[in-house]
């Protein structure tokens, strides 16, 4: 089963049920201009490309509607036998207060070592779709951060432009200029439900 690397905070968000999507950069990215089926995702294509008169797969999806994958996050052995949830400590720290020592063991491991076996949620594919980074809707914008609407008025868009907001929840993982909100790539929203 594939594994995919979450941070605290959307684990966290995975767990109250607020975090619902995702969204994965399409590598290569689409040419600025194709003949395109306005960004058509069928299968684990995306068909984006005209040629002699037939729409071809140009980028592979890297998930499949209906496939499980779980959830890497940073972790820790605890002494006792079992893994200590570092996204769980982290949320406790913050809420009382203060931040948490670096040397919480010797044992803490960084998510991308974490295997299967200690994972504690599996998610699966609902829903892929294909999308210009920028054009994230009020509703999508919640999914993909976690954050709840402060009322039904923010997913009709009647408050701020949420993808304020975004553009920094994005670049912060993303360094490379032609990955960044302003470049304004293709990316796979990749909608999902925890099973366990």
């Amino acid at each position: 089963m594939k594994g995919k690397i979450f941070n605290a905070q959307e684990v966290q968000a995975i767990i109250a049920g607020n975090k619902t999507q995702f969204r994965e950069l399409l590598k290569p990215q689409i040419p600025d201009n194709p003949t395109s089926l306005g960004g058509k995702c069928w299968g684990d294509c995306f068909f984006g490309t005209r040629k002699a008169g037939f729409y071809y797969c140009s980028v592979k999806c890297p998930y499949q509607v209906g496939q499980k994958i779980f959830c890497k996050e940073n972790f820790c052995y605890n002494p006792e036998g079992g893994v200590n949830y570092l996204a769980g400590l982290f949320i406790k720290a913050t809420e009382l207060g203060y931040t948490l020592p670096h040397d919480l063991g010797k044992e803490d491991k960084n998510a991308q070592h974490m295997k299967q076996e200690y994972s504690r949620l599996t998610l699966q594919i609902k829903d892929i779709r294909v999308k210009r980074l920028v054009d994230i809707s009020c509703a999508d914008y919640f999914s993909e951060t976690g954050r709840r609407p402060i009322s039904h008025m923010d997913l009709d868009c009647d408050t701020s432009d949420p993808r304020n907001d975004f553009k920094d929840y994005w670049n912060a993982t993303h360094k490379k200029p032609e990955e960044k909100f302003e470049a304004n790539p293709w990316v796979w929203v990749i909608q999902f439900e925890v099973v366990k």
